[in-house]
């Protein structure tokens, strides 16, 4: 066994090397690992529910520097009625805006005959109503209308999801958002409302998702601002709202305050408006494949089982070697965030952090296991040493066994007394 232990631990660097970080995939594949474990870095409560771009999206927001869009504009509605409503939509509209949308579906009222909403809603031209995008269980989507002005829409009018990600953002943090929604019909995909507005506001913007393939896409929250006006304040900023995109909601609704990478709190009204930014200065994110993201986990693990195993034998090897794996950590998440906030790639080191981490364990074991001193020289000397101990302890038991035999047998020919 030592013949074989030296044989192994005299291989070449680069091959010991390659067996170790073989290793280390072994042991994360054994292992009940959580692959997001650097969940710490988010809060408590969402560290079910998270992903490294979380945390770049929290250093880039925590920048000094905010930029206020200046294409799109938030007309907050809470504790408006219905006729207040409709008064906001008819200053909207008088304001000339490139594209509006309405972020609130509205059940039956009780006056169905004296109702200046539906009147207000009827008499403008390409506004955009919100309906759901129900999943089926093929995957499709179905359009669920659940606002009774819907019927009163003119004949110019979009209905558009307003349901970020479907059914999956009221249990997920939305991170994404859909464009389009593939339907079960013949007919075309139900449009986001995002993806309506910019759609009408810039068809140039809306065809660079098309040329994407209208796949999910990552929704930029960093250090953006949107103006927010009160239904009073239309009129006297008719400049600020004259062809912007205007999505008109509620930005205190408990009913509709989503979870982001920012807080638990996000009303949808705002995560609309990030949603339509992104389109519209085409600020897409390159995200890398799970392949990508293990193969720079490979390459980092196999870099620092090289190192490891290199200074094995030096004095100070593994403090070393845990100063340049902290060192990596941080280079890590450095590269990353800026990576994220300078070119809108999303470098997901989560994979690169677990091997790195796991591919010193693995060079500890494989130089534990295969040592001259390891596991497997001491275990044969100990079994042997065991057999040993056994085999002689045997031979105690037998000697002594035979010895009582025998001297009782002698007893008993000395002591027996012959019958008559």
């Amino acid at each position: 066994m030592k013949k074989l232990c030296r044989k192994i631990m005299s291989l070449p660097l680069w091959l010991r090397g390659i067996v170790v970080t073989l290793l280390a995939f072994l042991i994360s594949w054994i292992a009940v690992y959580d692959l997001m474990s650097v969940s710490f870095f988010s809060p408590m409560e969402k560290a079910a529910d998270f992903r490294f771009s979380d945390f770049y999206t929290l250093v880039a927001n925590d920048r000094a520097v905010k930029t206020l869009h200046p294409s799109i504009v938030i007309i907050a509605v809470d504790g408006c009625n219905r006729r207040e409503i409709a008064a906001t939509l008819d200053d909207i509209n008088y304001c000339m805006p490139a594209a509006t949308g309405l972020d609130i579906a509205f059940s039956v009222p009780r006056d169905t005959l004296d109702d200046p909403l539906a009147e207000a809603i009827a008499s403008f031209p390409g506004i955009i109503l919100p309906v759901f995008a129900e999943e089926t269980a093929d995957g499709d989507y179905t359009v669920s209308h659940q606002s009774y002005y819907d019927r009163f829409a003119p004949d110019d009018a979009v209905f558009a999801a307003v349901n970020i990600e479907g059914e999956k953002e009221a249990r997920f943090t939305v991170r994404e958002f859909l464009p389009l929604f593939p339907s079960t019909a013949e007919s075309d995909a139900i449009p986001s409302l995002s993806y309506a507005l910019v759609a009408k506001a810039s068809p140039g913007s809306a065809g660079e998702v098309s040329r994407r393939g209208f796949g999910s896409e990552a929704l930029r929250y960093a250090s953006r601002e949107f103006e927010i006006l009160s239904p009073d304040e239309i009129l006297d900023n008719q400049e600020m709202i004259e062809g912007k995109i205007v999505i008109v909601g509620k930005v205190r609704d408990a009913g509709d305050l989503h979870s982001t990478p920012l807080d638990n709190f996000t009303p949808g009204v705002l995560i609309h408006a990030c949603a339509a930014a992104t389109i519209l200065d085409g600020d897409f994110t390159r995200r890398l494949t799970p392949g990508e993201s293990w193969l720079i986990a490979t390459v980092a693990c196999y870099l620092v089982v090289l190192l490891s195993l290199y200074l094995a034998s030096h004095t100070l090897g593994d403090l070393i070697v845990r100063g340049i794996q902290l060192a990596a950590l941080y280079l890590m998440i450095l590269t990353g965030t800026l990576m994220y906030t300078r070119f809108n790639i999303d470098l997901d080191f989560a994979n690169a952090m677990l091997m790195t981490s796991l591919g010193v364990v693995a060079c500890d074991l494989f130089n534990g296991i295969f040592a001259d001193d390891g596991i497997l020289v001491l275990g044969q000397e100990k079994i042997h040493g065991l057999i040993i101990h056994t085999k002689h302890i045997t031979n105690e038991f037998y000697k002594k066994y035979i010895f009582k035999s025998v001297a009782d047998s002698s007893a008993n020919d000395d002591g027996s007394i012959a019958r008559p």
